[in-house]
């Protein structure tokens, strides 16, 4: 079987393994806000949430992005005993410092409850110290499992790595349908549910006979790997960072406002990290080998189908949200607590985050290529840069309410694009080619079939859930493929090499 067919099937096949995932997760979702809607609770769990979430999961993830090109280093360049050597010492100082940021953080929780939720106070505030103590272990739990799934990815098991966090959401939806509203012990199964995480995959780390120990904390290659996660967090965590700011300012606008931003913002990451998320995770070693042997020509051959891919699908989930964010909302959480005036403000938040999406794209793909090759300032820079945009306009347009903060958010993102692809393109060269650019001539025809329909049920007026949003969501997206199939738009999903054409 050909390296570009495997590439295709696990790339499917991680996809239906996330989607699944994600399904789990927007039940868990549902059951929230079924239970919370968007109350006081809810702000105060959603923003506290954020740091396990967001902020420790990115830590994890710049972790993993410095270790997968190191270890695929250590496969192709060293004997097995030094790379079993690097993993142990790798895990002893995850652990260590893990711990310790742990116990820092069980003990300044009074401080991080204010700089977390800066609007709340009197019993609200009590509970928020509560709730972060409960999830400062997370730091640790999170950390383990993404070292865990970067070993597993570049020994090809993906689909082990992408199913771990089944378990997690099923944990928590089976805490709120037997807890209800206790707050605290949906924390508590929280923090469990990340540990459990990383004990799903021990099996497969044995099996590929890396351990613990000896548990050495002297090592200066593993130590100099540990100075690069402060760029690559910097520069991985844009969309991260973003989120969690935006959620604290909204704990200074009206009751809920931080709660829409929770949920409008999950739902818009849930939906499109099925996609982006799967792509950068089966694409990542390649990438790393293609940087370790100076191979830019099937580099950019690869970009280039990777990012026709991922156009071939966010671009039609952009113009349904664009249509339809309200009817999502509504069909995803507006039940129990969630009421109709929550739907409208989580609608907002949900359909300007989503023109985040290109950014998005952008920070998963493009800054894998720069950590594979060493370039771990630069994306730190421009994170840096369109951060500091992001906080600006927050600060500047806050009076103007949910929109303003998302869709500066989203603007942010689209400059971080624009400025990447360009910086990409002086160390490899172009992989947008004429080649790229008569793919998406050739894609505006399905999507015009797909837009077609959807006009043709909008003039016409249908109403409710199934005749004014599903049934037409069904008929578009069908035509949409059948086009995209017969047009021969769908043969990129190969993730073909030069070597192959």
């Amino acid at each position: 079987m050909g390296k570009e067919q495997t590439t295709g099937k696990n790339f499917i096949g991680v996809t239906i393994v996330i989607f699944i995932a994600k399904l789990l997760g927007f039940a868990r979702d549902i059951f929230f806000a079924f239970v919370f809607g968007t109350s006081v609770l809810a702000d105060i769990f959603q923003a506290i949430f954020s740091l396990p979430s967001l902020l420790f999961s990115s830590i994890g993830t710049a972790i993993s992005s410095v270790n997968i090109p190191n270890l695929t280093y250590y496969i192709s360049s060293k004997t097995p005993e030094e790379r079993y050597a690097y993993i142990s010492r790798l895990f002893a100082q995850v652990t260590f410092w893990g711990a310790v940021v742990s116990v820092i953080g069980i003990i300044f929780a009074p401080t991080l409850a204010k700089l977390i939720v800066p609007g709340i106070a009197g019993e609200a505030y009590q509970m928020a110290v509560i709730i972060t103590r409960i999830m400062m272990p997370t730091f640790l739990f999170v950390n383990l499992t993404f070292v865990a799934t970067g070993i597993l990815q570049v020994h090809a098991h993906f689909l082990r790595a992408a199913a771990i966090s089944i378990p997690f959401n099923i944990l928590i939806i089976l805490a709120l349908i037997l807890k209800g509203n206790d707050i605290v012990f949906i924390s508590y199964v929280t923090t469990a549910g990340w540990l459990f995480q990383f004990l799903m995959q021990l099996p497969v780390i044995i099996k590929e006979k890396y351990s613990f120990f000896p548990f050495n904390l002297q090592n200066n290659y593993t130590f100099a790997m540990v100075k690069q996660l402060v760029p690559v967090l910097l520069g991985n965590s844009l969309l991260q960072l973003c989120l969690i700011m935006d959620r604290s300012s909204g704990t200074l606008l009206d009751e809920g406002t931080t709660a829409a931003l929770g949920f409008g913002g999950n739902l818009f990451v849930t939906i499109t990290s099925v996609f982006i998320v799967a792509m950068s995770s089966v694409v990542f070693p390649r990438i790393s080998k293609y940087c370790l042997e100076k191979d830019f020509v099937e580099l950019r051959l690869m970009l280039s189908n990777i990012f026709k891919i991922l156009l071939f699908i966010l671009i039609p989930y952009l113009i349904y949200v664009v249509a339809y964010h309200n009817e999502i909302i509504t069909l995803v959480y507006e039940r129990g607590a969630f009421t109709r005036e929550s739907t409208i403000i989580t609608a907002y938040a949900f359909l300007f985050y989503s023109f985040a999406v290109v950014g998005y794209a952008s920070q998963e793909i493009f800054n894998r290529v720069f950590y594979a090759l060493k370039k771990f300032s630069i994306p730190m820079r421009v994170s840096l840069v369109c951060l500091a945009i992001n906080l600006i306009l927050n600060k500047v347009l806050l009076s103007y309410g949910i929109i303003a903060i998302t869709g500066a958010t989203a603007f942010a993102l689209l400059v971080y694009a624009i400025i990447m692809a360009f910086l990409l393109r002086k160390e490899i060269g172009s992989f947008l080619t004429y080649d790229f650019l008569v793919y998406l001539a050739k894609l505006s025809i399905p999507l015009f079939f797909m837009l077609i329909i959807i006009f043709i049920f909008k003039y016409l007026k249908f109403s409710g859930l199934i005749m004014g949003f599903l049934l037409p969501l069904a008929i578009s997206g069908i035509m949409y493929l059948l086009v995209a199939y017969f047009t021969n738009l769908t043969k990129e999903f190969n993730l073909r090499e030069a070597s192959n054409y």
